[in-house]
């Protein structure tokens, strides 16, 4: 099979709770949705979070050098993250299990591809000759 070295898919959450102070904080829920992103050829079935949107509207990018990686936005997308990325907690096998099952479906292939590709070819054709 084919493997997508780009694959992604959404995964929301609901009432997660992250570690803080060395517990895990329930008082502070958190709703939104996170894109789980293939980790590479290399590492076929497992992902990491690269963006997180919260339900609010919120949107917080993966921190790295240019984006302030020691932000408040920084640190939340962590703490969301490494719940997500951990396989270990609730809502780290329910996305493992999300991505695997959305990337299996990504790598099955259309047994009409060709016809539906030749058709789009003709109709293209026919479109620009006119």
């Amino acid at each position: 099979m084919v493997y997508a070295p780009e694959f992604s898919c959404e995964y929301s959450f609901d009432e997660l709770s992250i570690r803080l102070c060395d517990r895990w904080e329930t008082g502070l829920l958190l709703y939104g949705r996170a894109e789980l992103t293939s980790a590479g050829a290399d590492y076929e079935d497992e992902f990491y979070v690269s963006e997180i949107r919260l339900d609010g509207g919120a949107r917080l990018a993966r921190p790295n050098a240019s984006n302030n990686a020691g932000g408040f936005e920084s640190e939340l997308f962590r703490r969301i993250a490494a719940v997500i990325e951990d396989d270990r907690t609730q809502a780290g096998r329910h996305a493992a299990e999300l991505f695997v099952s959305a990337l299996e479906q990504s790598k099955e292939l259309d047994p009409d591809q060709n016809r539906k590709l030749g058709r789009e070819r003709k109709l293209e054709t026919f479109a620009t000759s006119y």
